[in-house]
């Protein structure tokens, strides 16, 4: 067990790294709390909101959600140091959510590394036995990929893709590393005096901080804020049985990120997958908007292509069925597209409106058949597969099943982009 003096070493060297430096009312409260704790003392809500926010004595906190806010925006910033610069800290502070007193825990132990990259953004409960299954097809995926052990008599487990297939082999030929990137969804929590507890939700119309501001601005009296995890896209799970066979089948060496805590840096050196929509690209706007595509999700869900000068020349509008609707007709876009790194590394994107396109992407690329089919398409457009290419595809579903999957547009990525 760690000493007095061991644990406030290790809130020292929290203070003094990259991401509270320049954060004075996170370090401040993070001391405090810090403090509190290590006194035998644990702090209400509206002692805490007078002596770090400087509030009176008439703080209200059922009407003013200053300390919860800020515990939230402290929990976030305690794990991305964890992530980062305190990765390899042996005592760990946690805030327990509903809490305001600090745990000091030792950091936890190394379990199966393609499992523990994979399990730790099911942060939910309620997907926990999801997350079980998920790391044991991992484990059981390398296994078989690797031993090529038998089903039955004189049969092999059957590879995922040929070595020379036209549309991977290419992008594992550089031996980098796999970071797998999930476009997460923007969560909300929410204080319901009605109910007199808080929920968390999601506003398909607020996506980012800079949404939730503005609404807040129209809204003043809304009592919402940024929660402090994130939403598993619907049906990722999916996504990724259909696309770790063939991963691990080159690359031993895959990570998981979700796209709200990446950052750019990450990608040097890294072979990227991103899976997810448009809207939770965050900071891979930055590469994506070189391309000559566009997407607006208000007042309509739209995709534009781009020529050279920067001219729309194509629109395409989503169309969504009604919420309520019983059987939802949909028409849905989605893009696969293979573009160089900086250095040498490969970026793929699997990205589209819906979930609907999503799964028609990945399933694409994970059936030898529906591949192969592809591939007879680029090149009777093309001539031949590029190494790198942006693809757009149609997607007509009811509910979540996909009956017409069709190749809109298809354009060649010359390998020297990002020196044009």
């Amino acid at each position: 067990m760690a000493t007095i003096q061991e644990k406030r070493q290790a809130v020292q060297r929290i203070l003094q790294s990259r991401e509270f430096v320049n954060s004075p009312v996170s370090a401040k409260l993070l001391q405090y709390l810090c403090d509190c704790t290590l006194r035998d003392i644990t702090p209400k809500e509206t002692t805490i909101a007078i002596e770090v926010f400087g509030k009176d004595h008439s703080f209200d906190s059922n009407k003013d959600a200053t300390v919860r806010y800020h515990v939230h925006l402290l929990r976030r910033k305690l794990h991305r140091y964890y992530q980062d610069e305190g990765r390899h800290e042996k005592i760990r502070v946690v805030i327990p959510k509903g809490h305001y007193r600090v745990d000091f825990t030792s950091a936890p132990k190394p379990l199966l590394r393609r499992a523990a990259a994979i399990v730790p953004f099911l942060k939910r409960w309620d997907l926990a036995i999801m997350a079980v299954l998920l790391a044991a097809v991992v484990v059981l995926t390398v296994l078989q990929v690797r031993s090529g052990k038998s089903r039955g008599a004189g049969q092999r487990f059957p590879q995922p893709v040929e070595p020379d297939d036209e549309i991977w082999a290419p992008f594992f030929r550089n031996g980098y590393p796999v970071l797998l990137v999930i476009g997460d969804d923007f969560l909300l929590d929410e204080y319901s005096p009605e109910y007199q507890r808080y929920r968390q939700i999601r506003d398909w119309q607020i996506d980012s901080e800079n949404d939730l501001a503005e609404f807040l601005i129209r809204f003043p009296n809304a009592r919402l804020w940024k929660s402090e995890i994130t939403g598993f896209p619907v049906n990722g799970i999916r996504n990724l049985m259909d696309l770790l066979p063939i991963i691990y089948q080159f690359q031993p060496d895959v990570s998981v990120v979700m796209s709200s805590s990446l950052s750019l840096e990450q990608l040097r050196g890294h072979n990227m997958i991103y899976i997810g929509e448009f809207k939770n690209l965050r900071i891979l706007n930055k590469i994506f908007n070189r391309l000559p595509v566009r997407y607006q999700y208000h007042p309509e869900e739209e995709l534009y292509l781009l020529n050279e000068r920067g001219d729309t020349t194509q629109v395409y509008h989503r169309i969504q069925a009604p919420y309520a609707a019983r059987d939802k007709y949909n028409i849905d876009y989605s893009m696969l597209i293979k573009m160089p790194g900086l250095v040498g590394e490969n970026l793929m994107f699997i990205v589209g409106f819906g979930y609907s396109g999503r799964l028609e992407r990945t399933k694409m690329l994970a059936d030898p058949s529906l591949r192969a089919e592809f591939i007879r398409q680029v090149e009777k457009l093309n001539g031949r597969v590029p190494s790198h290419f942006l693809a757009l595809f149609e997607v007509k579903s009811i509910e979540r099943t996909g009956f017409t999957n069709e190749l809109k547009y298809f354009r060649e990525i010359p390998p020297d982009f990002f020196s044009e």
